[in-house]
């Protein structure tokens, strides 16, 4: 997957993500593959505050204090995550 080369060669950065959709209320799921769960802001297929489950979790990349995360589906800047006792 070019984006996993990319990110593994140091040629992504914060500011090349900040388009991406949003994860919002965020939290680790769980199915045959690692993903999250959440709700999304800024999404082509989905209206915000969409509650969605990504597909499989490729990569976490961090800089200029975001993170973002490189799913199946693309890419997401992580919100807020999910509060424990809301899980």
């Amino acid at each position: 997957m070019a984006d996993l080369e990319r990110l593994s060669s140091g040629k992504v950065s914060a500011p090349d993500l900040m388009a991406e959709p949003t994860l919002n209320d965020w939290l680790h799921g769980v199915r045959m593959v690692s993903c999250l769960e959440g709700t999304v802001e800024g999404h082509p297929e989905h209206s915000d505050d969409h509650e969605i489950q990504t597909g499989e979790l490729f990569a976490v990349f961090q800089d200029d204090g975001e993170v973002f995360v490189r799913t199946f589906d693309g890419w997401y800047r992580l919100g807020s995550a999910r509060k424990a006792a809301e899980q």
